[in-house]
């Protein structure tokens, strides 16, 4: 099999055949002619490539979305909630819910919130505002231009399952930056008012002033006075008890619990939620749980979707279920798989934009996924961002090696055990090898000699080659493979990955704008990588990142079956 984060590319340039050279033949001798054996059937001319993300890495069904804020409420009038999700991309996305016995798939409903795009940093909200009996949607803006901050309304001026989104005119609504909507009724009149969070922590709120088919809100500067909750501050709003409730988050992954009576002037109550997420915690109620308070869903930077079930009925109280948002690998935004062979278990390790490590094993009999994590696998090693990590081996020893954003490659040597690895620092191991901006590095045995190669993609979409010349000395010298790759120039960001297929070496090399090139040499002194066609038509969003591995291949985003794979 083979694995790829793979993406389309130019029809490469044609090579004209050799001219054919006519020598004249004599008559064959009167002796036997021993049997000619054909050639091995290759690997790559059998693969039929198609996409396979959904069975391999992603069996939930929600996209990993970057920066994902949630919202929750049944769009449709089905009995059940749907979730709503924005991101950074300014884009609103719907997904149904479905339950296995073990897990929950969510099925994303196609064009759903088409006509609706705020710039950035999506935020929805979603309630029966004017109370005319349909749903309306609110949107916060966010990101860097001058649309931040604003809170947009749109009307469905269709049906529930084939609306028509149309924006309303709604002014004097600006809280500075990234604005974070939430609804809630915090005087029981019966209508939804407007609680927003912005980008310095404070929160806001806009009484609900709609009457006669208009839309409206009108600023109450004293509700919130003296209240932060941390940089980029992001509400949930439920009522209970006669009780105001917020859980906020912020840029830091902290949750605060604000209570106050919902017809009452006395202030509010803080306290912190002992929950925890990486960075821009944003949370939202779903009311259908089954319990006496709405379960809590918790997005983060990441794009991670973490559920947690209330133990005590005091919104103080929380317990994550694992198993509600499972079915997802998560290795992070800008992931950078690499694939390889460890003590005889295929492995993937996947860097990303923060300079995090994950190790995932291929377990093709796991309950939900192929490929399971082992957390803390890497524990101690610290990277700057975009970080890249390949496993090989050095002396016997497990080898991390690792490229970054700073253009520094690094080498760690594990001297634990396979259970407990222990990595430490090998300095200057890679003497002889540049600095090189965005290294990708991966490594090859370009020579057949049973001994593997570095090979580097960088900033400028080039591939450099390196080689040791003793592989026993305790620092080794490396120097630079001249020619093999001097055909090799591909959009910005090069990230390389290679496989031998009989005599021939292919090369497949990812870019800034989501193509994959592919790359062909034939093994001998003279190898020199001249583009190939083959995997024409594959395409990501952007800088793509291939990772393969021969015989036994998964992919990151497309699968590539074939009659001579079994086992899969």
């Amino acid at each position: 099999m083979l694995m790829l984060l793979a993406s389309c590319v130019p029809q490469p340039e044609v090579q004209p055949p050799p001219k054919e050279t006519k020598i004249p033949v004599p008559p064959p001798p009167a002796v036997s002619v021993p049997e000619v054996k054909p050639a091995p059937k290759r690997y790559l001319q059998t693969f039929a490539c198609e996409e396979d993300t959904a069975k391999v890495f992603n069996k939930s069904g929600i996209e990993v979305l970057p920066f994902v804020r949630l919202a929750f409420f049944d769009v449709d009038n089905d009995g059940q909630q749907e979730l709503v999700a924005g991101s950074k991309d300014g884009t609103l996305r719907l997904y149904k819910r479905t339950v296995s016995e073990t897990y929950r798939t969510w099925e994303a409903v196609r064009g759903y919130f088409d006509g609706v795009r705020v710039g950035a940093f999506a935020s929805p909200a979603v309630g029966d505002i004017d109370r005319d009996g349909r749903a309306e949607l609110i949107v916060g803006t966010g990101g860097f231009s001058s649309e931040s901050g604003r809170i947009i309304v749109y009307r469905n001026t269709g049906t529930p399952q084939k609306p028509r989104w149309k924006e309303e005119g709604l002014a004097g609504i600006d809280v500075g930056d990234d604005a974070v909507p939430a609804l809630i009724d915090v005087n029981g009149d019966g209508r939804p008012d407007l609680v927003i969070g912005n980008s310095t922590g404070s929160l806001f709120l806009y009484r609900n002033t709609s009457k006669d088919g208009s839309i409206s809100f009108a600023k109450d500067p004293e509700y919130f006075r003296g209240i932060s909750v941390g940089m980029y501050g992001m509400p949930a709003a439920t009522s209970a008890n006669g009780k105001v409730l917020i859980i906020a988050g912020n840029s830091m992954g902290k949750l605060y619990l604000l209570e106050r009576p919902q017809n009452g002037k006395s202030g509010w109550q803080k306290s912190t939620l002992k929950i925890a997420c990486s960075s821009f915690a944003a949370p939202a109620f779903l009311p259908d749980s089954g319990g006496a308070v709405p379960g809590l869903v918790i997005s983060d930077g990441n794009g991670q979707i973490h559920y947690f079930k209330n133990i005590g009925a005091d919104y103080r109280n929380w317990e994550e279920r694992y198993t509600f948002f499972s079915g997802r690998i998560m290795p992070g935004p800008a992931c950078t798989p690499s694939v390889s062979d460890v003590g005889g278990k295929p492995c993937m390790v996947t860097g990303n934009i923060n300079g995090e490590l994950k190790l995932f094993e291929f377990q093709p009999y796991a309950e939900i996924l192929p490929w399971v994590e082992r957390p803390d696998f890497f524990q101690g090693i610290k990277l700057s961002g975009f970080s890249r990590g390949v496993l090989a081996v050095w002396q016997g020893k497990k080898l991390l090696i690792t490229g970054q954003q700073d253009g520094y490659i690094r080498a760690f040597l594990d001297s634990g055990t396979p259970e407990r690895p222990v990595w430490k620092e090998q300095k200057d191991f890679f003497r002889g090898v540049p600095k090189t901006f965005h290294a990708s590095p991966t490594v090859f045995d370009l020579d057949g000699d049973g001994s593997w190669e570095l090979i580097v993609g960088d900033v400028d979409g080039k591939i450099q080659g390196y080689r040791v010349d003793d592989r026993n000395a305790e620092r080794p010298v490396w120097k630079k493979i001249e020619h093999v790759f001097t055909r090799v120039k591909t959009d910005r960001y090069a990230s390389p990955a290679l496989i031998r297929d009989g005599e021939q070496i292919h090369l497949f090399v990812g870019g800034q704008d989501g193509s994959m090139d592919l790359y062909t040499a034939q093994m001998g002194k003279t190898m020199l990588f001249q583009k190939d066609a083959l995997f024409n038509g594959i395409q990501v969003n952007n800088h793509s990142s291939p990772a393969a591995l021969l015989p036994i291949c998964v992919m990151v985003l497309w699968r590539c079956p074939s009659e001579t794979i079994t086992g899969t």
